[in-house]
């Protein structure tokens, strides 16, 4: 069974982070102040620590401000929310790895609530069947969402491939709006899951640095044994692909792309024979075909073994074809890209290797995405400490906690959240 910390709701996590002000005249407690930006985060201020202040201190009823530990002004007897002076200073001192953490810890801590009924694949000690594929969320009476409904709708028309494994994406994001003293956007690497759609690591990068050697320390509080880990072409360097086969013993499909000129030219030349039909007589081949959002888009994927390959663990070697077209038949694009894998032909042949490298743009569509759009991340200018990366991760807690309720549409969870701040208590376990 999970241990107890994992069990632990999102105030008690908040109080594991380090408080770095004197013990002297402290009126606010840390874990507090947390809560109070992670609710206000997700309701009303993704871009603005003056909107989350404005809330805490006019929309935030008596009765949550309690359960939040608000300080209680002994002469009025009423709960007093911080200013935005003290959100700022004290949220700006925040160690942003550390809060990432227990945010992301917490998040996995309600997958595995939901995993925990006995049999169930995701409960440990359980028997897992072919496929890895957790439960859907239960859906609230009260959701009636529009792509909610869209969602079931293709999940029963095209229900999913057996045998696929848990994956994750690794991909990293400027928070433009952001800069540090030396006047650089902030730069944050996340690991996102492909099945729930939440985030289970994100980390800063530091300026002299790049997002390859920040993936190793980004991991390394991760399980990923058993998993498939997708990332573009920057990450196809073989210290990963060495740490995550034989380290971790997770699978990875990489891009590949002129960085790795040699690799390139050898997958190519081992999938330039046969036709697609071929491929797909073969085995070796499959096509798929998708009509929405005023466009047809065809994805054809062939694989060959990486025979002659110098890569850690490279088994197989990939091509993916996508074209696309308008709803009469008239091509708009096309786009070729290639790439390999340690996973063996029995485990994923070319539909689910095609699976994962689409499930792969979860990470820019369902977090970075929504993070710019819905919480306008990339319109706040906030520059004060490690308060950047603080609001980054309340809007990742917010998506995962949305999502996993059983919202797909962000700006519908955040109106029903802030129509009654009370509901905010049970989606974070308040």
């Amino acid at each position: 069974m999970p241990d107890r910390v994992t069990r632990e709701g999102l105030l008690a996590r908040f109080r594991r982070i380090s408080d770095h002000r004197s013990t002297r005249n402290v009126r606010h407690p840390l874990a507090s102040i947390l809560a109070l930006a992670a609710c206000g985060v997700a309701v009303v201020g993704g871009d603005s620590i003056i909107a989350v202040w404005h809330w805490a201190s006019d929309a935030c009823p008596q009765e949550v401000l309690a359960e939040l530990e608000v300080w209680r002004d002994p002469f009025t007897g009423l709960r007093v929310p911080p200013s935005e002076r003290t959100f700022r200073r004290v949220l700006g001192e925040v160690d942003g790895d550390q809060l990432d953490r227990e945010v992301c810890a917490y998040l996995a801590g309600q997958a595995s609530r939901q995993a925990g009924a006995p049999g169930h694949p995701d409960t440990p000690g359980a028997a897992r069947p072919d496929t890895a594929e957790p439960a859907e969320p239960t859906q609230p009476a009260w959701s009636n969402e529009r792509e909610a409904r869209r969602v079931r709708q293709r999940d029963r028309e095209r229900p999913a491939i057996a045998g696929l494994l848990p994956g994750a994406a690794a991909d990293g994001k400027a928070v433009r709006g952001a800069r540090r003293p030396d006047g650089r956007c902030l730069q944050l690497l996340s690991l996102f899951c492909h099945n729930r759609h939440a985030t289970l690591a994100q980390r800063a990068i530091d300026t002299k640095s790049s997002e390859v050697p920040e993936l190793k320390p980004l991991i390394a509080g991760v399980d990923l044994a058993g998993t498939v880990l997708t990332a573009d072409a920057l990450h196809t360097v073989r210290g990963t692909a060495r740490h995550l086969a034989e380290d971790l013993g997770a699978y990875y499909v990489l891009i590949l792309k002129h960085n790795q000129p040699a690799l390139l030219a050898t997958a190519m030349a081992a999938l330039a024979d046969g036709t697609d039909a071929e491929h797909e007589r073969a085995g070796t081949g499959h096509t798929e075909i998708d009509r929405g959002h005023g466009r047809s888009e065809r994805r054809t994927i062939r694989t060959a073994p990486a025979d002659g390959v110098d890569f850690p663990g490279a088994v197989q070697v990939m091509r993916i074809v996508r074209h696309i077209a308008d709803l009469h038949g008239v091509g708009k694009s096309k786009e070729v890209a290639y790439g390999i894998t340690n996973l063996p032909a029995h485990l994923a042949g070319p539909a689910h290797l095609g699976t994962y490298v689409r499930r792969h743009w979860g990470v820019e569509n369902r977090e970075h995405w929504v993070r710019d759009v819905t919480f306008r991340e990339d319109a706040g200018q906030i520059r004060t400490g490690s308060l950047p990366q603080v609001m980054a991760t309340c809007r990742n807690l917010a998506i995962g906690a949305f999502r996993h309720v059983g919202h797909v549409n962000m700006s519908y969870a955040r109106r029903h959240y802030r129509n009654d701040a009370r509901r905010l208590l049970t989606l974070f376990d308040l």
